[in-house]
Parts: structure tokens; sequence; C-alpha cells
């Protein structure tokens, strides 16, 4: 019995691998993410097949597309173009086709071999033929169904061509002589609501040249993490091939055209015009105004109080406390009406007098012309008061004179 125990004990064992309970297992590494540097990084002085290598590493999948169909639209035709343009956005996403297109375009470089250009006409060709079938398509859909592009529709359009020509500037750096983008902005009258679209489509770019400018030194890397350091040591490999003056004249060039879209936005800004406020209607101005239509006592009917809009004299009863009031209008300034307030009034002319015997007073009053009217506040043999431009509902509006 004990020997059985003992042999199963030792084949346990035996089967056990080694070491296995000294060691620990083995923690996973994780993979860093490689930041892509970017097109404006790569160095194509070496020739099309290095250029198109680091293009494929280096720059994002969907920056192929845009590259791609600017070089269509400059290349080609415009009834061409638009046949190669007609296809889905898929053939449009590859690297090696958006780097030949970028290298094409470039300035003092290696000349392109032949059987490149030979394959990409071949390649622009079918999607052309390929294409025409699909404009048909569409020009017939847009028969039946027509198309209207929306305001915001044309504004992305717009900003799309905007970037496309400042790309070209960008391509043209580094270079001590910076483009004077303020004229640019100008002459193509460019809105002042793509102003902060443009900031925000280069600001994380120019953010990428300022942050070469810091690179730490190699003590400073030490006192970092591992994680740190890598991104420091991807940076430096990213723009391995741009020197620190280079830098400095891609910085000043982002510094630069910041600034000029700041002094645009500005010129836009003091340049736009102030909307006017569409006139009110004497109906709407005078809606709100409290007056007495009529009084059976004094047997006197309020005037049209939109007749007050534009006159120079009103003259007023109150019911109440028996005050005959003639408001002048301030000189060069009309009547108007603000809630139940007579507005522009001359406070030093405008004066009431209490009427000691209305009825007959009031009755002489509505048989009085202007030439009467002249000298009939002062006939009145009564203390004169000062007029405040309320009016309220024990008002009766007598007479205007425009």
């Amino acid at each position: 019995m004990l020997l059985c125990s003992i042999s199963r004990n030792r084949r346990i064992l035996m089967a056990t691998p080694k070491n296995s309970l000294l060691t620990s297992k083995k923690k996973k590494k994780v993979a860093v993410k490689t930041k892509k540097s970017g097109v404006l990084a790569l160095d194509a002085s070496r020739g099309l097949l290095y250029f198109t290598r680091a293009f494929h590493t280096e720059v994002d999948t969907k920056t192929c597309t845009p590259i791609i169909k600017s070089y269509v639209k400059k290349k080609f035709d415009k009834e061409t173009a638009r046949a190669i343009l007609a296809n889905p956005d898929y053939n449009f996403s590859y690297n090696h086709i958006a780097a030949y297109c970028y290298y094409d375009g470039l300035s003092d470089v290696e000349a392109i071999p032949e059987e490149n250009h030979v394959w990409m006409a071949k390649r622009f060709a079918d999607l052309a033929e390929s294409g025409r079938p699909l404009v048909k398509e569409v020009e017939v859909k847009k028969k039946v169904d027509v198309y209207k592009p929306t305001i915001q529709d044309r504004m992305n359009e717009q900003l799309s061509e905007i970037i496309g020509d400042l790309e070209v500037l960008v391509d043209m750096q580094p270079s001590s002589d910076i483009p004077k983008m303020f004229e640019y902005l100008k002459t193509n009258t460019v809105a002042q609501a793509h102003i902060g679209k443009i900031r925000s489509y280069y600001e994380p770019i120019a953010a990428e040249f300022a942050l070469l400018q810091s690179m730490p030194t190699a003590t400073q890397l030490k006192k970092m993490s591992e994680a740190e350091q890598d991104n420091w040591e991807q940076i430096k490999e990213g723009y391995s091939n741009l020197s620190k003056k280079d830098v400095t004249m891609f910085v000043k060039f982002f510094d630069t055209m910041f600034s000029d879209l700041d002094a645009y936005a500005n010129l836009k800004k003091a340049s736009r015009a102030v909307r006017k406020p569409k006139p009110k209607s004497a109906d709407k101005i005078v809606s709100k105004l409290k007056f007495k239509t009529d009084d059976n006592r004094y047997k006197i009917v309020s005037i049209d109080p939109t007749t007050i809009v534009g006159a120079t004299e009103l003259w007023v009863f109150n019911t109440k406390n028996r005050k005959l009031g003639k408001y002048v209008a301030e000189e060069h300034t009309q009547f108007t009406v603000k809630g139940t307030t007579l507005l522009f009034f001359n406070e030093k002319l405008s004066t009431q007098k209490t009427l000691r015997k209305p009825e007959a007073q009031l009755k002489e009053f509505g048989k009085a012309g202007k030439i009467a009217l002249r000298t009939y506040m002062s006939d009145i043999k009564a203390t004169e008061t000062k007029m405040n431009g309320r009016l309220n509902e024990h008002t009766v509006l007598l007479k205007v004179s425009k």
C-alpha cells in the first residue's frame, strides 16, 4: 500500500514541468502604437521607390483620397477627371498611388521611372473607362431628381478648395520666403466662417513642429518613462530628414499663417455691414398706447392714434383733472411712441393748463384753426405746468399737426 502511494506521487512529480512551482507567468508586452509622422515629414530626395515605402508606413490611409483626387483634377481635363472621380472612393485609398501623385507634383526630385508612368496612366485610363457610365447614370438621375446642394454643402466645398490652395503653400516649405497669406485671403474674399476651420485644420500640424523645437536632451530622456522615451524617439525619427533650421522655418510659416488669419478675421468683422432693424408700422408702434377713445360728458372723441407717429404737435385733454395739454416736438424731430410714453417732445415748450369751464372751452377748441391754436394756450388764464409724456386711460387725443 505504501509502495503504491510513493509510486503514484513519483509519477505526478515527473509529469510536472521543470521549475513550474518556481517560475511565474510572463507578462505580455504591450505594443506601443507608432504615431505616423505625415507626408510633410517624408524625405523625397531618395527617389520614388524609397518615398513610396516611407509613405506606406508614415502616412495615414485617410490622407490618400484627397491627394489622389486633387492630382486627378489638376492632371486631366474636366470631362476625364469627372469620369475618374465618379468611381467609388475605395479606388482612391491606395498608398502607392497617392505616393506617386504626391511625388509627381514635387520639384527638384529624381525623375519617375517610365514604367511607373505607364502603369499609372493605364490605371487612370481604366478608372475613366469604368467611370463614364457612372457619370451618365448620375446625369439621368439628376434629370429625374435634381439635387440642390445646401448652403452647408457649398461652404464645405469652398473650404476644401481653400485648403487645397494652402496645401500648395505648405508644400513649398521649408523656405525663407514666407507666402503672404493675408493677401491670398483678401484677394479670394474668403468667408469669415472659414477662418476658424482653416485654423483648426493646421493647428495640430503646427503643434508637431513646435514640439520638435523642445526636444529633450539625453539627460532629460533618462528621467522619463519608457513610453515617453519611445514617443520622443518616434517624433525624432519621423522628422529626421528636417534640420533645426527647417523646423524653425516651418514654425515661422505657421505663426505667420495664424497671425494673418487673425488679422483677416478682424478686417471682416470691421467691414461687416450692421443689420438695420426693420422699420415698425405705425399700428405696431401705438399698439400698447393707453388713451380714452371718447368722453360722453365733454362730448369729445380721440383721433386715430397712428397719426401721432411723425407729427410735430399733439393736443390732449385729461378728463380726470380737466387739464388741456400741448406737446411740441424737438427741433428737426418728430413724435413716436414707446409703450404708453410719447417720445422726442420739447420739455420746455410742452405745457398744460387746467380748464375752469371745460365744456365751453373744449367746444371753442374744436372750432379753432391752426392760426387760432397758436395763441389758444396763452389765452387760458390758469397756472402753466410741464408735461411728462405719459398718456393714460383718462387722456383724450384731440388734434395733431404734421
